[in-house]
């Protein structure tokens, strides 16, 4: 009963650490692409 409570929490934890890991690239890749597209639009308004 133990071992299982203990695998439980176990994949529980590593599950949490892979999502928030796979957000935190998801999001940071969106992000840099919408800037680099900014800064695209922008320079070219300069122009």
């Amino acid at each position: 009963m133990n071992s299982l409570f203990l695998y439980f929490w176990a994949v529980l934890i590593g599950g949490s650490i892979l999502w928030y890991g796979f957000l935190v690239l998801y999001i940071g890749l969106k992000a840099g692409r919408e800037i680099l597209e900014l800064m695209r639009t922008l320079t070219e308004r300069k122009e």
